[in-house]
């Protein structure tokens, strides 16, 4: 009888139990203007002026960081490929952070992806901490990958066929007629020889095509290139950059 007692009540429980789905959440969004207040009901207006007081010290500690001047721009960087002011500034920046950051590492050039850029151009006149932001919004970490001679030669050749990339001065890279010629520092590239090269971690693990780079050897910075670009930035107290088309040359 117990027994019987007991299972009429396990019963009457999991009948009664309502079968809980996922929550259903339907936010109310406002669009915070000058004139919010337009429109709304008291209670409503409260509420938006609520979040406003709430946010307003964080909105200026943010406002005060992004519009922080670092440079003056005299020619505007202007994105493009195989080669332009904007990928040369960078790819310059990236090298010369790359030697201070591993001074005891023979560097052979910088190179990142030209899909990491993601403006266009940068005007003449204040360079602000948001333009790099804009420029750079991805936690892209700079690093080195240590590769050989022949897979730097297979790296160069998949920049060639992608249009060419932002590329340091060291490097220079010549294709005409399907054949390529790169040489880094003047020297020609040995097969056999190990080179570090400065990137980002989205490309070192084989992002953008760059399957040959991935697993290879790194050296982590533990430093975001959007960091490293308002750091260098910073240090210049104006930017005039020329991109005179000697580093990618392809036909």
């Amino acid at each position: 009888m117990k027994n019987l007692l007991l299972l009429v009540l396990l019963f009457s429980i999991s009948a009664c139990k309502t079968s809980l789905g996922p929550a259903t959440v339907a936010p109310k969004l406002y669009n915070i203007t000058e004139k919010t207040e337009a429109g709304l009901q008291n209670s409503e207006n409260a509420e938006i002026q609520e979040m406003i007081s709430t946010i307003a010290p964080y909105k200026a500690q943010l406002d005060s960081k992004m519009n922080r001047q670092l440079s003056t721009i005299k020619t505007p960087l202007v994105k493009g490929s195989p080669e332009s002011n904007l990928g040369n500034w960078m790819a310059d920046v990236m090298m010369q952070a790359a030697k201070d950051y591993y001074p005891d590492k023979e560097i052979a050039f910088a190179a990142t992806n030209s899909g990491g850029i993601r403006v266009q151009e940068i005007g003449t006149g204040p360079l602000l901490v948001s333009e790099i932001y804009e420029l750079m919004p991805f936690d892209n970490t700079l690093l080195l990958v240590q590769l050989s001679g022949k897979e730097v030669k297979a790296f160069l050749a998949h920049i060639a066929s992608s249009g060419g990339w932002p590329v340091s001065e060291e490097l220079v890279v010549k294709q005409a007629g399907g054949k390529m010629k790169a040489k880094i520092s003047g020297e020609e590239i040995l097969p056999n020889k190990m080179y570090y090269v400065a990137t980002i971690d989205y490309v070192a693990n084989g992002g953008s095509g760059s399957t040959m780079l991935k697993g290879k050897p790194q050296l982590e910075c533990g430093q975001f290139l959007r960091d490293v670009l308002i750091k260098y930035a910073e240090k210049s107290p104006v930017i005039d950059v020329v991109s005179q088309g000697k580093r990618m040359r392809l036909e």
